[in-house]
């Protein structure tokens, strides 16, 4: 299947898996709170941005992230865009832990708003 909305426990049990429980110190609640308002869990989401599209469950950028075919883009990721589509999110999670190793989790504006801090709470459960 391509392009499917996952639920709240496949997000959880996949990103546990791929190793985001605790990746630099934020709880795996804090990615799950991010793909959720990035995305609704939707794996296949596209949108334009600013700067190039936005992909998949993070929304990743493809001017910085991954390569489209953007005049100028950095695919800092090293992968095709397309590749964030993918609903095992392998590829996802992987780029989410570049950006987040290079940027931190403030790198996605939802995040700040809906996630930080106390706002956290209800995910972490």
């Amino acid at each position: 299947r391509w392009g499917i909305k996952r639920n709240r426990f496949d997000v959880v049990r996949i990103f546990r898996r791929e190793g985001l429980d605790g990746f630099e110190g934020f709880s795996l609640g804090n990615y799950v709170c991010t793909a959720y308002w990035e995305s609704r869990f939707k794996t296949h989401k596209v949108r334009s941005a600013d700067t190039g599209k936005d992909y998949g469950i993070f929304q990743i950028n493809s001017f910085k992230w991954c390569d489209d075919g953007t005049p100028g883009g950095k695919n800092k990721c090293k992968i095709p865009c397309s590749d964030l589509l993918k609903d095992d999110l392998k590829a996802s999670v992987e780029c989410a832990k570049l950006i987040v190793k290079t940027e931190g989790l403030k790198s996605w504006d939802t995040w700040g708003s809906y996630c930080k801090g106390p706002k956290m709470t209800p995910w972490d459960k």
